[in-house]
């Protein structure tokens, strides 16, 4: 099946033909070793901090014919070029939830149209849809990661349910005034073991009795504790831990952006609220719809929630919301929910559009208050134990991360020139709208 991103739950032309309608025109858009710090490219120009793939690397298949495999619990990178598709193949068994996320790293200051990104397909060994995930930038200029996972579901029913070798499809998408240059990708092949009983039918399975059909966004809890300092990381992999609960502050330039995990268990959920306070402002009138904003990813890195907010140097505050984690939630036909399926580390991911640059300097104070509400409950049954498959909250360990689940020491440092300002499509109704989207297939 094809699953929709919460924003944007018509196929591309009839979203663009809604926002229209409501008069806007408009702005705005994980795992491995990566760039903790930046160098620059030239000599005295501000370095922007970027996430440097460091898998595996491999080479995936310009057709279907003979794909290189990925194996579970591994992380690649590869490379995508402009209006390229590559194929990779995965060998899955009945039982498991196979979860295969990618994300694109497009260098800083590279031209990308709010239309740019990359789709995702997850086929059977004859063809057939299993999943598919559309990822945009939503924005001109906005550049930054982008990416999220596709998923076969165990018990599903249909084609997709068996055992057998399937196909991962990565297109990239690009608009022909979209620069040329190389879009490093980050691979992620992930697997959920199967449970016993009722949940691999599609019952509930434990972590909660039911999905949450219907959640609706309510205001976030007020969470009140003194603010401490917390550095994002700018890789999903060396993402900076919260520890729960609290307040943190932090600081990102323009064109920067920055990740942070946090541990949410069976039953609970997340919430997240960025308030971004005055930058230095150079140049008066300055505005950029969709300036900032807040993205959260589940375990496997696929998309659980999101917003954005237009920014003017002054102050914005955006929010993110889960509903509570239950292993049901990945049979939900409500886009709000079914990214939210099993416990384990969520991912936020936090940016400043680098457009913002054009009329500020330095960088933005960022202060994150993050709540996980309601007690943790029992999980499902699973047939064989968590460890080393990156899921669950109780000694989890990040896959390509060291044994305390913290990212790995060795890292590389790549850093680009200051941006140039972007040009801004959709304003007043949150930005990074379009940039991820699910259809029915």
């Amino acid at each position: 099946m094809r699953r929709h991103h919460r924003f944007a739950a018509l196929a591309l032309p009839a979203a663009l033909a809604a926002l229209a309608a409501l008069g806007a025109l408009a702005a705005t858009a994980p795992p491995l070793a990566l760039s903790a710090r930046a160098a620059s490219t030239d000599a005295g120009a501000a370095a922007t901090p970027v996430w440097v793939p460091d898998g595996v690397e491999v080479h995936g298949s310009a057709g279907p014919g003979d794909p290189p495999r990925l194996e579970t619990g591994r992380a690649y990178r590869d490379g995508l070029a402009k209006g390229e598709s590559k194929y990779y193949a995965v060998r899955l068994d009945a039982a498991s939830t196979a979860y295969l996320s990618v994300f694109a790293v497009p260098r800083p200051g590279s031209r990308v149209s709010f239309i740019d990104g990359v789709s995702l397909r997850l086929l059977s060994s004859g063809g057939a849809l299993c999943d598919a995930y559309d990822a945009r930038f939503g924005a001109d200029d906005a550049t930054a990661p982008v990416g999220g996972a596709v998923r076969r579901v165990a018990g599903a029913d249909g084609p997709c349910h068996g055992a057998g070798t399937y196909l991962l499809v990565v297109e990239r998408d690009s608009a022909g005034t979209s620069s040329g240059d190389v879009w490093p990708l980050d691979i992620r092949f992930m697997n959920e073991p199967g449970v016993a009983g009722a949940g691999a039918s599609g019952a509930a399975a434990g972590g909660g009795a039911g999905s949450p059909e219907g959640f609706v966004s309510s205001p976030p809890p007020t969470v009140t504790t003194a603010p401490r300092p917390l550095s994002g990381a700018v890789a999903m992999d060396a993402a900076a831990r919260v520890p729960g609960t609290g307040v943190y502050t932090d600081r990102l330039a323009p064109g920067v952006t920055h990740y942070f995990r946090v541990p949410v268990d069976w039953g609970q959920s997340l919430s997240v609220t960025a308030a971004f306070g005055a930058a230095h402002v150079t140049r008066a009138g300055g505005f950029t719809g969709g300036g900032v904003s807040v993205t959260v990813y589940d375990p496997a890195r696929g998309y659980a929630g999101g917003d954005a907010a237009s920014y003017t140097g002054t102050s914005a505050a955006v929010t993110a919301q889960t509903p509570p984690v239950r292993y049901a939630n990945r049979w939900s036909q409500d886009p709000r929910v079914n990214g939210s399926p099993v416990a384990g580390w969520y991912y936020v991911q936090v940016g400043v559009h680098p457009q913002v640059a054009s009329y500020t300097s330095g960088t933005v104070p960022v202060t994150l208050r993050v709540a996980v509400s309601g007690a943790p409950q029992a999980g499902p049954r699973y047939v064989s134990a968590l460890t080393g498959t990156g899921f669950g909250v109780t000694g989890v360990a990040v896959p390509g991360a060291g044994p305390s689940g913290t990212a790995r020491p060795r890292l590389r440092a790549l850093g680009y020139a200051a941006l140039g300002a972007g040009t801004v499509l959709v304003a007043g109704i949150g930005a990074w709208v379009l940039r991820a989207r699910r259809v029915p297939g």
